[in-house]
């Protein structure tokens, strides 16, 4: 029953790694197909803190440069900075990396952009970056329940041993101990005896004071 379960178990494990990894890399094989930049991490909505680094693709046919920066989330004026430049394209590998303890806490977008040979420019964006060095990262919604475990376990009870306790030998009664009934009856034949060897005495006594 354990095998069995734990098989079902790794069989959803799988199927769930497997749908995970299809819902990441798809929009990314759906971008490269596009001949669009792309940025592989950090994802969309990501909590990030410290040096970060930024992977993604940016070669393109016709290649001239690459351009990272970001910006506020919902900043009105739509003011971005830049973050990194580069005239090296990457298919797939580092991009260029994020000091985020240089700028306060906050909600950011990420946009790479990679411009081609005759002035063309294409651009991507990852939105709602949380960038968390001072202030604690909220924490994540819970899983789906669907995850949990089927495993049946089963709980042995173990029965403690009895420790063997060493038996009285059995002894032989002792011949020269008397009981108190043997007790008694030596006392009153040794009282009979004595009376009789009194009544003897006296009865000589008598007869012999008779005769002088």
């Amino acid at each position: 029953m354990i095998k069995l379960n734990a098989m079902r178990f790794f069989g959803r494990s799988l199927i769930l790694s497997q749908f995970f990894f299809l819902a990441i890399i798809t929009p990314v094989l759906a971008q490269a197909a596009a001949g669009d930049p792309i940025i592989i991490s950090p994802r969309a909505g990501e909590a990030v803190q410290g040096r970060v680094e930024i992977n993604g693709i940016t070669a393109m046919e016709g290649f001239q440069r690459a351009e990272v920066e970001f910006r506020y989330v919902n900043d009105p004026k739509n003011t971005w900075f830049i973050l990194a430049e580069t005239d090296q394209n990457v298919n797939p590998g580092k991009i260029a990396e994020w000091d985020t303890s240089l700028i306060s806490d906050g909600n950011y977008d990420l946009r790479l952009t990679v411009c081609i040979t005759g002035g063309t420019c294409k651009n991507t964006i990852v939105p709602g970056l949380r960038v968390r060095n001072y202030s604690p990262v909220e924490t994540p919604t819970p899983p789906d329940p669907v995850a949990t475990s089927n495993v049946m376990v089963i709980v042995e009870t173990t029965i403690p041993t009895l420790t063997p306790r060493p038996t009285r030998p059995a002894y032989e009664s002792n011949p020269a101990i008397l009981s108190p009934s043997d007790l008694n009856g030596s006392l009153f034949r040794g009282g009979v005896v004595g009376i009789g060897f009194f009544l003897s005495f006296g009865i000589y006594w008598i007869v012999k004071r008779s005769l002088s």
